[in-house]
């Protein structure tokens, strides 16, 4: 059974790539809709359109603008890095590179994600994003990742840890040896605590603010022995801050 998923997946990864052939020579592309607006170019991917973020970038609006509202605050007052972990197709890109004066690290496991949100990055010329085809988590390793339901529709933004799928590399956070960061972002599907636990020494040593998914409250635990505590909530995200950081509270408006 487990071996009919993965040919499957495999069978889907392929359905994703379209197979142009000239004689002997291939190559292989994806379909997507380009679309233009706030100054930006954006590689709205065809075979994830019915997602939200997708559908949001096709009216010409942002995804959750709340996070591009608390991104921009945040690093207006605490001027730095930030990682942005769930990049999809770079929805996110251009505001976030727009507002950090430091470096952006992105993470994208998928490939065909990845590869729009690369397209993203050139096109825009955004030199401050820095941009990787792997997931976070507790330690170097190995992954699948599941990109579609059984009925064939990709789950975009919401692909996750799986049995089956695409192999994928995962990556400890502490491994960046990043010197500063502003803002640590997780949107990885249920994978947050993972990620932040191969984060332990960066956020320990860096104290940055968390903004996190985590539908579960899987992390609730794990941020309280850092000494980290709730403030605050945008939709898709919980706020996190350092208990002694005035300046984080302050920044988001919380005294």
């Amino acid at each position: 059974m487990e071996d009919n998923k993965q040919r499957e997946a495999d069978n889907a990864l392929r359905s994703r790539f379209v197979r142009q052939e000239d004689g002997e020579n291939f190559c292989y592309a994806i379909n997507f809709l380009l679309r233009q607006f706030d100054g930006s170019k954006y590689f709205v991917p065809e075979y994830a359109k019915h997602r939200p973020a997708p559908q949001a970038i096709l009216k010409s609006r942002y995804y959750e603008p709340a996070t591009h509202r608390v991104v921009g605050s945040l690093l207006e007052l605490l001027p730095g890095n930030m990682i942005h972990a769930g990049t999809f197709f770079g929805d996110m890109l251009p505001s976030f590179s727009s507002k950090s004066s430091g470096i952006v690290y992105a993470f994208e496991p998928v490939l065909e994600n990845y590869i729009l949100a690369k397209l993203t990055v050139d096109e825009n010329k955004l030199e401050n994003i820095m941009l990787f085809n792997c997931g976070l988590g507790r330690a170097f390793d190995l992954a699948r990742i599941d990109c579609e339901t059984e009925n064939g529709m990709h789950f975009g933004g919401a692909s996750r840890i799986s049995s089956v799928g695409q192999i994928v590399p995962i990556v400890p956070i502490d491994s960046l040896s990043i010197d500063q960061l502003s803002i640590l972002q997780l949107d990885v599907e249920g994978f947050e605590l993972d990620a932040l636990v191969g984060g332990t020494e960066t956020i320990r040593r860096l104290q940055p603010v968390i903004m996190i998914e985590d539908n579960k409250r899987s992390c609730n635990d794990f941020l309280s022995s850092m000494n980290y505590s709730l403030v605050g909530k945008v939709p898709g995200l919980f706020i996190w801050c350092h208990s002694n950081s005035f300046a984080q509270r302050n920044a988001l408006g919380i005294i």
